[in-house]
């Protein structure tokens, strides 16, 4: 099949994405995509690997890695008005251990069963999303079926790179055969990107963490893989980066003959598929380029980025978003709500939802 051809066929496979149920439940539930675990064991296992310690702090892709417990998550849930929050680990995840396979997926499986744990306390609050050992792809498809198979996670986490393998590499061919298969919902992180030097030796999450995201979209574009598994939902945080502002630019681009013609229309299209979260992206323009480029609010949902944002910052973030974005109430409730209920169908069975 041509490249415009896979392209096409993604369009009619993605509809079912764009036609929610509305579920019963008021519009000021917020339920936060985007939130993260700082488990013992992962910090302990960063420090051993050799990332820096500077007075007591650890830092991960020049940023420092906050103090987390799980009541001080709650607490911050209660600040922001959230109301269900799906837990994830921020970069590098476990792919620090590229060189090592079986260190790899025994640390990502006591990640995981931590974030179990974590949600059993608080059942109707938390919610995870697995952390697999890539760029193992053997052991990461072990741990993507016993997160959703037998700790019910609500989806999957992923990174636009692990250890410079980026998605839309063939490798990871499996991984998104099964969760084609599966319909299971995918968060991606960004992370520091594959080609050292990029950010010129300041922290990758400033600016390279958001362009990490485009190039992860880019590369799935031009090797056709979103276009060959393209039933499962993938939620892309920071307001997908820069891609709002630049998809255009690749559409015409990837468009020309040299590029294998894709077809422009059909690359905003794959672009517009994806699903965008609002953390450190509430003000008026990221968030009206959001509803331009969608077009509406039907692919925008609420992200906070706790612990890494500031509590103050975040707070007041969350807080402008209506007016910042010019958002109607009913506006609000897709994004505080109904669009990831749409997506993440074990989150409405633990909160005993029904639809109307």
């Amino acid at each position: 099949m041509s490249s415009t051809g896979l392209l096409g066929s993604v369009i009619l496979a993605l509809l079912p994405h764009l036609a929610h149920a509305t579920y019963n439940i008021d519009s000021s539930f917020k339920v936060d995509v985007h939130s993260h675990v700082v488990p013992d064991v992962w910090r302990e296992a960063l420090i051993s690997a050799g990332y820096t310690v500077t007075d007591g702090t650890l830092y991960t892709d020049g940023f420092p890695v906050p103090d987390w417990t799980l009541t001080g998550h709650i607490a911050a849930m209660d600040t922001y008005g959230v109301n269900y929050s799906t837990l994830s680990v921020s970069a590098p995840g476990v792919f620090f251990l590229a060189d090592d396979a079986t260190a790899a997926a025994s640390l990502a499986r006591k990640v995981n069963l931590a974030m179990y744990n974590y949600t059993q306390t608080y059942p109707k609050r938390l919610g995870a999303m697995c952390l697999l050992p890539l760029p193992h792809v053997t052991a990461a498809l072990t741990e993507l079926a016993y997160c959703l198979d037998t700790l019910n996670f609500d989806g999957v986490g992923m990174y636009t790179n692990s250890n410079g393998t980026y998605l839309g590499d063939s490798t990871l061919d499996p991984i998104f055969s099964e969760l084609n298969t599966r319909n299971a919902t995918v968060f991606v992180h960004p992370a520091a990107p594959g080609c050292s030097g990029a950010g010129l030796g300041w922290p990758s999450p400033m600016t390279e963490y958001p362009f990490d995201s485009v190039r992860a979209m880019e590369n799935m574009l031009l090797t056709g893989q979103r276009a060959n598994y393209s039933t499962f939902p993938m939620i892309f945080p920071h307001g997908g980066g820069a891609l709002p502002y630049l998809a255009t630019r690749i559409a015409g681009m990837a468009s020309l003959s040299f590029m294998g013609s894709f077809s422009a229309s059909e690359t905003l299209a794959q672009f517009k598929s994806y699903y965008f979260d609002t953390a450190s992206s509430t003000s008026a323009a990221q968030l009206l380029a959001l509803k331009t480029f969608f077009g509406g609010v039907l692919k925008i949902v609420t992200g906070t980025d706790y612990p890494y944002v500031p509590t103050a910052q975040a707070s007041s973030g969350l807080s402008a978003i209506q007016s910042n974005g010019e958002f109607t109430d009913s506006q609000m409730a897709y994004i505080n709500n109904q669009n990831v209920l749409g997506i993440f169908p074990k989150i409405v069975s633990k909160l005993n939802l029904t639809s109307s």
